[in-house]
């Protein structure tokens, strides 16, 4: 299956409609939300009525955004990648000499997982509904709001980077869709984990991605300058 995380999905649902300010704002608010409270709990206390409450309302804002953008459930299988990495986090904090079981290391890495998973939602389908174009403009208007207190901000330009970064992750797997299928239409099924394969694969991958960020960011520049004037 091919992943496109984050990537734009042109639709008509409730989420599409609502503007692009709001549903930034929203899910800065939800990161916030969601990660207070600190990382450090114990076993004991990752069951508690305050922290289930807490994520459990979280996860229903998540999944309320996922209904009202009319994504598909298959979509959820793009956020694998959240459990992969959850699961190494916790491997890691268990990792004790000599070695032992800690129900604190391993509700860390619960938590973790758990708080990723819903934020990683919600971005996930806010950005699905959200096009590169109305997000730029909305972390503009935000910059514009703030340079009115701090002047300096404007001229750093803060809303071309965090636009430039955001608008490129569907970039970068969308670019590893296309060096995978290559690869797979030139080499045989056996060989292709070759090392001499997988080193030309990465290889490619990179160069593709450095040349469409350099491209992605002369664009974005350009538009910059043309709306200033």
């Amino acid at each position: 299956m091919a992943l496109s995380l984050f990537a734009y999905r042109k639709g008509n649902s409730v989420l599409h409609k609502i503007p692009s300010i709001a549903k930034l704002s929203f899910l800065f608010v939800l990161c916030i939300f969601t990660y207070s409270g600190g990382m450090s709990v114990t076993w004991e206390e990752l069951f508690s009525r305050k922290i289930v409450i807490k994520l459990s309302g979280c996860f229903f804002a998540s999944l309320t955004l996922f209904f009202l953008s009319g994504a598909k459930w298959n979509s959820i299988r793009q956020l694998k990648f959240v459990f992969v990495i959850g699961g190494f986090v916790t491997l890691v904090k268990l990792i004790h000499i000599p070695l032992w079981l800690d129900k604190d290391s391993l509700a860390y890495g619960i938590l973790y997982t758990v708080r990723f998973f819903i934020t990683s939602l919600a971005a996930q389908v806010i950005f699905e509904t959200t096009s590169p174009l109305q997000i730029q403009n909305a972390l503009e208007l935000i910059q514009n709001g703030i340079s009115k207190l701090i002047p300096p901000i404007k001229k750093w330009n803060p809303a071309l980077t965090i636009s430039l970064a955001i608008n490129f992750i569907p970039e970068i797997f969308e670019t590893w869709n296309k060096v995978e299928l290559a690869v797979k239409a030139r080499t045989q099924k056996n060989s292709k984990w070759k090392i001499e394969i997988l080193i030309q694969k990465f290889s490619t991958f990179f160069s593709c991605i450095l040349h469409n960020a350099e491209t992605k960011r002369m664009a974005v520049l350009n538009r910059s300058k043309i709306s200033n004037e």
